[in-house]
């Protein structure tokens, strides 16, 4: 008798005092998402948000949607996170109003179990995996919800669902793949539910196949081939996977789901469909992982979108075990959250023994004094005597250079970088592009769709480097060039400041190897449209 009592007390007192749960929660995310610098890979969806369209080099669009909406506001990073911030919050709202009219009390545990666990908590992050993890949840949702009252409007709401996780990141097909393997076998009553949900996410698959027909097919080469190249199997890749998984699902969590798949008879009938459902996309999206982690490595944030339908697997045990799982899952996070602010708001004098952890930290934070100082020594640098990148005349005559071009005046010079996520945290700090030089990495290229090297030739760049001699073909790309330091707050920073752009030594050197690494279309693929080869390679 105590036993059931106790739950529905503690069910009490929740309801009753939701929000003060709930502000805790959200000033726990707001103080992260403000002490972390922004990075690389938000600032490139910045960028996307800046450069709106239906598809990006890398992924879908939804990450640079998000960005441009937020944009129309404001650029602050705090502000820019607010998309990741509220996600979860989301999520465990929708739990909660799914399985409120079915068990009010078991619905509030899930809703808080969920909004508690440590990478909720401390997920702040507006990437790619923000609109997966928001709109597979959806999905799930508005599917469960079409099971239980039959009505096809539910259907084609998660259709739709499933269409934006889609246009978030390529991973949704898993949830697809789970979507058609449960309605294939969920019974002739369900089969008009499945039709619609796959007729309606359909569009969308075509809308970012178009796109990439019209853009190089690159974000299709990328994640099918690019991304790929050289991979293998691999024991590591797949043993921090599962390691992984235990991490994710923590293991107090995997005890609780084998206790729930003992009780799962006890659920009322009219659940049944819903926890086959959870566990049909549960089981697709970790299988699918796991076929993935064979041959390379599995991020952390991929495998976020599923973990709500894994806790609704939890939904058959009692209220009493719902809330001592809480409480474990509750004091991780505690820890979580303890250690990520004391690192965000250590002062910057902790980090004096780790070198690069304090030349990062300085250029995410303090780029414009950085560039300024660069450039004021850049411009005296080219007021000053200039020598030639090379000294021989007979290397001179082989790169084509026949005399040096006069000293330029002084203006303001672009900036560049070597690498797209230093490019990309530059471009936002300053407010202003920061293009990417050098053949780069098969990740995050869209700038070469962005920067025109052709409008550069005879300009002034002024070229970061992480190392003194990183790149050293780099001089051969000016006409003039000098590599020089500066040190600001401790640290020392490297630069290349280069006087008249050479654009065909650059095109031979770099552009026609990125065409080769980058642009090969496989002949399975048709002919389309592609902006980086017409500007660079049409015949004349």
């Amino acid at each position: 008798m105590t036993q059931t009592l106790k739950p529905g007390l503690m069910a009490r007192w929740l309801e009753a005092h939701w929000l003060w749960i709930l502000l805790p929660v959200v000033l726990i995310k707001v103080a992260i998402a403000y002490g972390l610098p922004m990075t690389g890979d938000e600032a490139y969806f910045v960028l996307w948000g800046k450069h709106l369209d239906f598809g990006y080099y890398d992924h879908p669009p939804m990450a640079g949607w998000m960005m441009a909406l937020q944009l129309l506001v404001s650029d602050h990073h705090l502000w820019l996170r607010v998309p990741g911030l509220v996600t979860e919050l989301i999520i465990a709202a929708a739990l909660y109003a799914l399985f409120r009219p079915v068990d009010a009390i078991k619905a509030r545990w899930l809703a808080l179990l969920f909004t508690l666990s440590p990478l909720s908590l401390i997920n702040v992050f507006t990437l790619t995996d923000t609109g997966c993890i928001l709109f597979a949840a959806l999905a799930f949702v508005a599917a469960a919800r079409g099971l239980l009252t039959q009505h096809i409007r539910w259907a084609v709401l998660a259709g739709v669902s499933l269409g934006l996780a889609f246009l978030s990141k390529y991973f949704a097909v898993f949830l697809g793949l789970g979507f058609v393997i449960f309605y294939a076998f969920a019974g002739r009553r369900f089969w008009r539910h499945g039709l619609v949900l796959v007729l309606v996410a359909i569009p969308f698959g075509l809308l970012n196949l178009y796109w990439n027909y019209t853009h190089c097919w690159s974000n299709l080469l990328f994640n099918l081939v690019n991304r790929n190249a050289g991979g293998g199997f691999g024991w590591q890749s797949l043993l921090a996977y599962l390691g992984m998984m235990g991490y994710v699902i923590l293991p107090p969590i995997w005890l609780a789901l084998r206790a729930a798949q003992q009780q799962r008879s006890s659920l009322r009938a009219n659940l049944q469909p819903v926890i086959s459902l959870a566990a049909t996309l549960s089981w697709t999206a970790g299988l699918g992982f796991l076929w993935v982690s064979l041959s390379k490595d599995i991020g952390l944030h991929w495998v976020l979108w599923f973990y709500p339908m894994v806790l609704v697997l939890l939904l058959p045990l009692p209220v009493a075990r719902w809330a001592k799982l809480t409480k474990i899952v509750s004091w991780v996070s505690v820890v979580h959250v303890v250690v990520l602010l004391g690192i965000l708001y250590a002062p910057f004098s902790v980090w004096k023994s780790q070198p690069r952890v304090q030349w990062y930290l300085l250029a995410m934070t303090e780029a414009p004094a950085i560039l300024k100082q660069a450039r004021t020594e850049a411009d005296e640098l080219q007021a000053g005597a200039w020598q030639p990148a090379w000294e021989a005349a007979s290397a001179r005559k082989s790169l084509g250079v026949d005399a040096l071009v006069p000293d330029q005046p002084k203006a303001e010079r672009a900036i560049a970088t070597l690498s797209y996520s230093s490019a990309s945290v530059l471009a936002y700090q300053v407010r202003e592009p920061v293009m990417v030089m050098g053949e780069g990495a098969k990740y995050a290229r869209q700038d070469d769709s962005l920067t025109d090297f052709r409008s550069l030739d005879g300009k002034a760049v002024l070229l970061l480097l992480k190392k003194p001699n990183e790149q050293p073909n780099a001089e051969n790309w000016f006409t003039t060039s000098r590599r020089f330091s500066l040190t600001y707050r401790g640290q020392t920073f490297h630069f290349l400041a280069g006087e008249g752009f050479r654009y065909e030594a650059y095109f031979q050197q770099v552009l026609v190897s990125v065409r080769e690494r980058f642009y090969q279309f496989p002949s399975w693929l048709p002919s389309g449209e592609c902006a980086f080869t017409s500007r660079y390679f049409a015949p004349e």
